[in-house]
């Protein structure tokens, strides 16, 4: 077998795997939110994602140590310079527990102040306690075991990943499940879920390490202080990316808790679900493709790595106008199957108010992949530190204006969208160019492709709606279909060339034979 074809057919499986896992991961919570959300109410549910930022907001000091820890690691290891992955291993488990411990105070602050920072029912507050406290316990033990999520990202087995991802949540559906069905409801069976599913794959994950990458060895005398710096000198910027992300997207929770109540974030909660599978579908396929980009990266092949790119963006730029068009025309059918006792035109106009960069968005995403892979993180950092400032300011600016809860809620999903719309059509395409030596318009022709595409396709769901006027699951799905192929065949001819046509049906009919 051909490098090129042991390269395709490791991207195709582990394409395919990753597929698989996160509908996996995507169907459970698509039936085990709305079971949920029944027995609990929105506003317990709203704690849940509320809880998951405030995790998040204390990741920006792991963010500067281990997010770009993947890419030296599998540089060290293609390179054959073993001692310096150990280094590497060594070094980040150590480091990393001095991180969770000094994590620790402010969780445990959080916790006893719990009710003087947040609008909690007293009715649930205890239940709430509880139920962040588990979620902070499963994040402390995640940062520390965290290094050995690496190994199947080293050794380009995403599958293996995928697979141990499959296992971790068809066992906290069954928690959750058993657990709602024959006890109480509660929201802290959230956290009971989340630790056990943790201790499953961190086991799994040191099983996998062991497997792949048996030259690593966790040693105290392989700690070394430059490696710290090392990981640390570029993984800040990265840190201040995940600042930039909060302040732009991650505080509309609490923000809306704060101000207008908790009521309100449950709505929002609810109504960021679909935006966020919609992103994350995107984020898995960009992220396919980042091992094989290392990899590259370390044997000096600067041609494959562009064509990979280049390759990426045509593959998510043909799929991403089809769940935005479904959202637009049929987002009000989903949310009334979905979650039937919610306001379900309400949570459409959330949903597509929180994705109005996803036009532009989606296709881009695997530039994100070139600045770590480059190691040239600075200059994206920063624009989006200023991106989420901006976006904040003005979010407190319109507030000032707002008359209503309503137009708050909006205000605070919306402001950030259209300034991240801004962003995705000059920075992100110019300088995913300029950091891959291409022309500054390279991306521009798939982009304003993919507009076209988006326009024509939601219009002709919108006429799909007219004929069928979906009420039914089986419905939903049909038009749904039925807008997906026809987005297909649009972007079969409009963003493949005449040349990359043919090639197509070539590869398809010696596929076939």
């Amino acid at each position: 077998m051909s490098g090129t074809e042991s390269k395709g057919k490791r991207l195709f499986i582990n394409m395919a795997a990753q597929i698989v896992s996160f509908s996996v991961t995507m169907g459970i919570s698509f039936f085990l939110t709305p079971f949920i959300v029944e027995r609990l109410g929105r506003e317990a549910y709203g704690f849940v994602g509320l809880a998951n930022n405030f995790i998040n907001y204390a990741q920006v000091l792991v963010t500067a140590l281990n997010s770009m820890a993947s890419r030296f690691i599998t540089i060290s290891i293609h390179r054959e310079e073993y001692q310096t992955a150990n280094e590497y291993f060594s070094s980040l488990i150590f480091a990393n527990a001095v991180i969770a411990a000094v994590l620790t105070v402010p969780a445990v602050l959080v916790l006893v102040f719990l009710n003087s920072l947040l609008d909690v029912p007293a009715a649930i507050f205890s239940d709430v306690r509880l139920l962040w406290t588990l979620l902070f316990a499963q994040s402390l033990i995640g940062i520390v075991t965290s290094v050995y999520g690496n190994a199947t990202y080293v050794r380009n087995r995403l599958d293996l990943s995928s697979r141990r991802t499959i296992e971790s949540e068809l066992l906290r559906a069954g928690i959750l499940l058993a657990a709602f069905s024959l006890l109480p409801p509660h929201v802290y069976y959230m956290g009971v879920a989340a630790l056990v599913c943790l201790l499953y794959r961190t086991v799994t994950n040191i099983r996998y390490t062991r497997m792949l990458l048996p030259e690593v060895q966790i040693r105290r005398s392989n700690f070394r202080w430059a490696r710290i710096r090392e990981l640390i000198s570029s993984g800040v910027w990265n840190s201040l990316t995940h600042i930039g992300s909060i302040l732009s997207n991650q505080l509309d929770l609490l923000i809306t808790n704060v101000l207008v109540g908790a009521d309100a974030m449950g709505s929002v909660s609810i109504a960021k679900n679909l935006p966020a599978m919609i992103l994350s579908v995107f984020a898995m396929l960009a992220s396919v493709f980042m091992p094989q980009l290392n990899i590259s990266y370390a044997k000096g092949d600067f041609e494959d790595i562009r064509a990979q790119l280049l390759f990426a963006i045509k593959l998510l730029g043909a799929v991403a106008c089809i769940p935005v068009a479904c959202t637009i025309a049929f987002g009000d059918v989903f949310f009334a199957l979905w979650v039937p006792t919610e306001d379900a035109a309400l949570l459409r106009a959330l949903a597509i108010a929180g994705m109005l960069e996803f036009p532009l968005a989606l296709a881009l995403e695997p530039l994100w992949n070139v600045f770590t892979v480059t190691n040239k993180i600075k200059q994206s950092s920063l624009v989006l530190l200023a991106n989420a400032f901006l976006s904040l300011g003005l979010v407190f600016v319109l507030l000032h204006f707002a008359r209503t809860d309503l137009e708050k809620v909006f205000i605070v999903v919306g402001v950030s969208a259209v300034v991240n719309t801004v962003r995705c059509a000059t920075f992100l395409p110019i300088y995913g160019a300029k950091c891959m030596n291409m022309k500054k318009t390279t991306f521009y022709g798939p982009v304003l492709k993919n507009l076209l595409t988006l326009a024509v396709v939601t219009a002709f769901a919108f006429g799909v709606r007219r004929m069928v006027g979906p009420h039914t699951w089986v419905q939903f799905i049909l038009v749904c279909g039925v807008t997906g192929v026809a987005a297909l065949g649009v972007n079969y001819f409009v963003l493949l060339k005449k040349t990359e046509r043919k090639m197509l049906w070539d590869k398809l009919l010696r596929r076939g034979a």
